[in-house]
């Protein structure tokens, strides 16, 4: 991919608030035929981290499924990994669902081993698609329950891609209102 070699600047008063939204959105792979790409021609920079298309499920009515998470517990990062002239990144990061609702511990145990997409999204509204066709993410799932009463207690889900760039924006965002027919919420 060619370097652009345009300015990089920052203006001032620019807001840079870090974290996510309090959800995140899965979606199995075994659930969809279409996942959205990166673009094999690149035009403009941003073309280069944002994947174009929608997911288009196998069964007609499927949808992502919304997962509320513990406010200020989804955590996102991008490491580089690899030799030179063969690096690429590791997304890597977690989300915390409070509680030890019996509905919390089948929600662990079907991503268990379960490849899939994660969709975050960031505070400026901007939809973060952690794994690609056939670079999947997985989420590896644990319950703490504490140990004194005054403990929280709940379920961490680590979770893990391979990618070619540090962070993959949707193109086509997911309309999250349309899906809290499927909440896992507080109750």
């Amino acid at each position: 991919m060619k370097v652009n070699l345009n300015p990089l600047t920052w203006e001032d008063g620019n807001d840079n608030m870090g974290g996510f939204k309090a959800f995140v959105l899965f979606i199995p792979q075994s659930a969809v035929s279409s996942v959205p790409k990166l673009p094999s021609v690149v035009t403009t920079d941003v073309d280069a981290v944002t994947a174009a298309g929608a997911f288009v499920f196998r069964t007609v009515g499927d949808k992502p499924k919304y997962i509320q998470c513990t406010d200020k517990t989804v955590k996102f990062s991008a490491e580089n990994q690899g030799e030179i002239e063969g690096q690429s990144f590791t997304q890597t990061g977690e989300f915390f669902r409070a509680g030890s609702k019996k509905e919390y511990a089948a929600l662990a145990r079907q991503v268990n081993n379960v490849p899939g997409y994660l969709i975050l999204e960031d505070m400026d509204g901007n939809q973060i698609m952690v794994g690609q066709p056939n670079l999947p993410c997985h989420i590896k799932p644990a319950f703490d329950g504490g140990q004194a009463r005054t403990d929280r207690r709940g379920y961490k889900f680590t979770f893990a891609s391979d990618a070619v760039a540090p962070v993959i924006y949707l193109g086509t965002p997911i309309n999250v209102d349309n899906l809290l027919g499927n909440p896992i919420l507080i109750p």
